[in-house]
């Protein structure tokens, strides 16, 4: 692992590096996202409500179910604000994880054809990926799915031949994970060998001239995703415990998460500059285990 982890990350650039236009939000829609994630369990789906919200020009994909937990860190820890405003030295407790999600946000910016990718990891990250092309085959076939008048089309990306159906009178070029370009949202979306799928689960369209919401939460800034489905804008975030990364150095930080826990607890902490905390399980002062899924079908079974 090479020395540079702790000090390139000490050293930097915020988010604001990755600087876009902030792009008022129209949509936002719910997919059932499953994904087989291990080949020798074929019966076996990870499974896991997602939401992409979208302007003319941006749009993000994140998981839904992170944000229900995310608004209910944040309402916890507002709660625990109130009730020891009086207190010198307060103590705070996370509410338990019913679950695991997925910590990854996808941020498409359609004009300057490219992703920004922010994920957790300790710290959150943002690394920059271009978009590629799909050559997609519009057809004839037509189908309608919850009123919504839908168009087929194939295309082949990252190792899979995938099926979409889009909708033209949603005028969005963005769709579910990476799958982008058409003339019409993606409400549908599926691969050949029926080993990922993305699932309609609703949508509401928001008033363009739709003013932002109060923040009922007075106390406590925001919390992960936990501001999502309040904020009337796509945009960044340049907070300062956001770094810039390139995809390699998050696949170091990854593989040192999985080979040495504790080192890598320590490194994100004191990049946060909580170097004095601990990881701690079940009241014992030593490293939380990381135990890593089964995972031997990533969506992308290949890379440009």
């Amino acid at each position: 692992m090479r020395t540079i982890l702790l000090t390139f990350f000490a050293t930097a650039i915020a988010s604001s590096a990755y600087a876009q236009e902030p792009d008022k939000v129209l949509i936002r829609v719910k997919y059932a996202f499953s994904h087989m994630h291990d080949i020798h369990n074929r019966e076996n789906y990870y499974k896991e409500t997602m939401v992409l919200i979208a302007g003319k020009k941006a749009s993000v994909y994140l998981s839904y179910d992170k944000v229900l937990q995310d608004i209910q860190t944040k309402e916890v820890f507002e709660k625990q604000t109130r009730e020891q405003a009086n207190v010198k030295t307060p103590t705070f407790s996370m509410p338990p994880k019913k679950r695991p999600t997925n910590s990854m946000e996808i941020f498409y910016f359609a004009d300057a054809h490219k992703f920004i990718i922010k994920e957790h990891l300790g710290a959150f990250y943002l690394w920059e990926e271009k978009v590629e092309k799909i050559d997609w085959n519009i057809t004839s076939e037509t189908r309608i799915i919850e009123n919504l008048n839908c168009k087929k089309a194939t295309g082949y990306f990252r190792g899979r031949n995938w099926t979409v159906w889009f909708a033209e009178e949603l005028p969005f070029s963005s769709g579910p994970w990476k799958l982008v370009g058409l003339p019409g949202l993606i409400i549908e979306a599926y691969d050949e060998d029926s080993e990922v799928s993305f699932v309609f689960a609703g949508l509401e369209k928001i008033d363009e001239n739709a003013k932002p919401l109060a923040d009922e939460y007075k106390y406590v800034p925001r919390m992960g995703s936990s501001n999502a489905l309040s904020d009337t804008k796509i945009q960044l975030p340049t907070d300062a415990h956001t770094f810039k990364a390139t995809p390699e150095e998050i696949k170091e930080l990854k593989d040192l998460q999985k080979k040495d826990p504790e080192k890598f607890f320590k490194t994100q902490m004191e990049l946060l500059g909580l170097g004095g905390l601990q990881p701690v399980s079940k009241g014992k002062s030593s490293p939380v285990p990381f135990q890593m899924p089964v995972f031997n079908n990533p969506i992308e079974r290949s890379m440009p």
